[in-house]
């Protein structure tokens, strides 16, 4: 069977998504020498898979969650002999008339909405989210198979859209081997140093959509007690720059410059390192499809 994964969120740097998409595919290509793979992959990932003859890359630059994937990647798709087609989430092409299995994250863009929501100006806000509802809404009827990470998120398909929970399947995501590892301790107080990172603090992952919340903990950070034993900073490991300078002024605002460091985008084993170091992980967000993070911070024991 000929198997089209639309792998243009590959790359951790992608963030939830972009993990989802990589170690699925890594172990896909591995554990299954019966079926072909074509992946549609941005060119610096063309030659991710070049020594497995199971993979067949198709390089696009056609960025995602945009109108031109609805029109120019559809010809790209159909010019593949596939037998069924994989999309890791809501976008994909409305016309592909083949079969179709999604993966669907959450519905959070359903319920966190306005205008604060998002960095362009509010005429295109209102148009992309005008976009993105509809889609939804018709390419989960569209699809023949439709995977979700969790119970509540299956659920939320049948209440929010309708969605015929028999061809909804749940597959549960698992923990990167790394967070299970041994670490290079010097190498992460080398890097905690690098960022002016002391004990104790607490450690934040994932991206910065309002819907996480990071404001709550930005407030209890600026509410703690002067006599307390323990004086927190909060490390932020953050792969996007989506909201980083509205962050920062706010850090800044409120005067929290010297607790609040912002780390960016790490590697597995530096994240790895940082959870084996950290008071505790927070994760204040008011939704999540699944919330890995919390997982692989277990994992290392934190």
């Amino acid at each position: 069977m000929n198997i089209g994964f639309d792998a243009r969120l590959y790359g951790l740097e992608n963030a939830g998504i972009g993990r989802y998409v990589t170690n699925l595919i890594d172990e896909l290509v591995k554990l299954d020498r019966k079926n072909t793979y074509y992946l549609f992959l941005k060119p610096q990932y063309a030659t991710v898979h070049q020594d497995k003859t199971n993979v067949i890359p198709v390089v696009t630059s056609i960025p995602h969650y945009s109108l031109s994937e609805q029109i120019l990647l559809l010809p790209i798709v159909n010019r593949c002999p596939l037998d069924l087609l994989h999309v890791p989430h809501f976008n994909a092409p409305l016309f592909y008339s083949g079969k179709l299995v999604l993966t669907i994250h959450d519905l959070i863009k359903h319920f966190s909405q306005g205008t604060e929501t998002t960095t362009r100006n509010s005429g295109l806000y209102l148009f992309k989210r005008a976009g993105y509802l509809t889609l939804t809404n018709l390419i989960v009827r569209k699809a023949d198979s439709i995977i979700t990470p969790s119970a509540w998120v299956k659920n939320d398909l049948q209440k929010t859209l309708g969605v015929n929970p028999n061809k909804t399947t749940i597959i549960n995501e698992a923990v990167n081997k790394t967070f299970g590892t041994a670490i290079n301790l010097t190498e992460t107080k080398r890097l905690m140093a690098k960022h002016g990172l002391k004990k104790p603090f607490l450690v934040y992952t994932g991206s910065i959509y309002p819907h996480k919340n990071l404001d709550l903990v930005l407030e209890a950070l600026k509410l703690r007690n002067p006599l307390t034993e323990l004086d927190f900073s909060l490390a932020i490991i953050c792969a996007r720059n989506v909201f980083w300078q509205r962050l920062r002024d706010k850090i800044e605002k409120m005067g929290l410059s010297q607790n609040v460091k912002l780390l960016g985008f790490l590697s597995d084993q530096e994240v790895a390192g940082l959870y084996r170091q950290a008071y505790c992980l927070v994760q204040p967000s008011k939704m999540e499809g699944f919330g890995l993070t919390g997982l692989e911070a277990m994992k290392t024991g934190l």
